[in-house]
């Protein structure tokens, strides 16, 4: 277990609307194990707070427990236990607030207690529409990890539309932040295990960093009763009902499906692409797939692509599935030696692509001055740029990505240069940046003509992982 790390801007909101001098009501949602709690608790550590996470038992059962928890935090009192409802609950916890100003008071796992009592969302718009809470600038949070049904708390059919302070999903953290579960690893290994779990501060804490990458997947994967071994059945089992269905299209596009129609040929049962769309939506809702439109192409075009946007879902869809069998009788060395490692490297060329990608929207502004606008890539019949996009000044940015062992030199720049004449993305911008990430590094040759061409920028791996000192060192004279 490490402490809590990174999530500087999620806390930074999270403080800032506890420290507002009125009542908050908070809507923050976010997939399992993103660290939605662990925020929460971390936000609210000089304060006073009651954090109850809900249950899928009876309504009273939850009403139960959560005056329980108010009575551990704020200590036992005859007047909490003679109440029987949430109204009335509520209530009582917005006067001990006058005595206690800013006290948080957090429900998780919210869509629970609305599926054991579909008034909740109505006797919340009642008790906040009362102003109780305003006396004692009472905090609600609102948790949850049912996306489809926290979003919906949102929408304007809903008793709660229009009254919340502050609506916030909780992401997946950075490659930055991810890497500082592993500090003493490599950036290449850092990178690779970001790959493999994703941003997901629950899976990262179960790693070893005493451990080679290697032996962490053996363990979280590939052992008998491996922690993570179907960890994506049960995310999709948690939160869909045709859950055969929607782990079909996801293996579909795992096996290279990008669109509608190869879905639909792949997927026993789908009538259409049309039906396709219900679940696909489903699924982006859920962040596991995601839908990409080449960036040179108009709003009606069809040159589109679904891939599986989820780290933890492709790495499984491509090697854990396909080998749940063998890893069940114990032979999860094999399967790493023959059907992992081998093609290891392959998988990470994709995903490579997708971190410097990733690392220009957060972090161009390091390079360039200046943040970036939109970054996606671009294909077309004959070519592909991995990464294209512009800055908020105005400029254009192409880029290669390289994870083979070997760097990168003056044929790569120069084929960029070829594609990059393919595409009229672009062409009215003020100025051009060929920007290229390596895993291996470049050429001296291609180093010295970044050098003298600023609109050249290299990029290796250290600076992917590893935030630059605000305050370095100065040269020696």
């Amino acid at each position: 277990m490490v402490g809590f790390i990174g999530r500087e801007q999620d806390l930074g909101v999270l403080e800032r609307e506890f420290g507002e001098g009125r009542a908050s009501l908070v809507i923050l949602y976010g997939r399992r194990r993103i660290g939605k709690s662990t925020l929460i608790r971390q936000a609210s550590l000089k304060r006073s707070a009651i954090y109850f996470q809900a249950t899928l038992v009876d309504d009273s059962l939850n009403l139960a427990a959560f005056k329980g928890e108010i009575s551990r935090v704020l200590g036992g009192d005859p007047v909490l236990d003679s109440i029987s409802d949430w109204l009335g609950v509520l209530h009582y916890v917005a006067k001990r607030a006058e005595h206690n100003r800013g006290m948080v008071v957090a429900l998780d796992e919210f869509p629970y207690l609305v599926g054991g009592n579909p008034g909740l969302p109505s006797i919340m718009q009642k008790f906040w529409d009362s102003r109780a809470a305003e006396s004692g600038a009472l905090k609600i949070v609102l948790c949850g990890s049912l996306i489809a049904q926290m979003e919906e708390l949102l929408a304007e059919r809903n008793p709660l539309y229009g009254r919340k302070t502050l609506a916030r999903e909780i992401l997946p953290m950075s490659l930055r932040d991810a890497a500082e579960f592993v500090p003493q690893w490599e950036p290449a290994d850092a990178i690779s295990l970001f790959s493999v779990l994703g941003g997901v501060p629950y899976y990262l804490d179960m790693c070893d960093q005493s451990q080679t990458l290697a032996e962490n997947i053996k363990r979280l994967f590939l052992a008998p009763s491996a922690s993570l071994q179907e960890e994506p059945e049960f995310l999709l089992r948690s939160e869909l009902n045709e859950v055969r269905r929607y782990a079909s299209i996801a293996a579909a596009i795992a096996d290279g499906a990008t669109k509608p129609s190869e879905i639909v040929s792949r997927v026993h049962g789908l009538t259409g692409a049309s039906e396709v769309s219900t679940y696909i939506n489903r699924l982006q809702q859920m962040r596991v797939v995601a839908r990409e439109r080449s960036l040179d192409a108009d709003e009606r075009s069809r040159n589109t692509r679904y891939s599986l946007q989820d780290p933890l879902f492709r790495f499984w869809y491509r090697f854990v599935r396909p080998n749940l069998g063998t890893l069940g009788r114990g032979f999860g060395d094999d399967v790493w030696a023959r059907n992992i490692l081998p093609y290891f490297n392959e998988y990470m060329g994709s995903a490579f692509e997708t971190v410097a990608r990733d690392h220009l929207r957060d972090h161009a502004r390091e390079r360039f001055s200046v943040p970036a606008g939109n970054i996606g890539r671009i294909w077309g019949g004959d070519f592909e740029i991995d990464v294209a996009g512009q800055l908020l000044d105005g400029s254009a940015v192409f880029g290669e990505c390289k994870w083979e062992n070997a760097l990168i030199g003056q044929s790569t720049r120069k084929r960029l240069e070829e594609y990059v004449a393919k595409t009229r993305y672009a062409e009215d911008a003020r100025s051009r940046h060929l920007v290229f990430f390596a895993r291996k590094g470049f050429t001296e040759e291609l180093r010295k003509t970044a050098e003298i061409d600023g609109g050249i920028q290299l990029f290796d791996l250290e600076e992917l992982v590893r935030s630059p000192d605000p305050h370095p060192a100065p040269s020696p004279p």
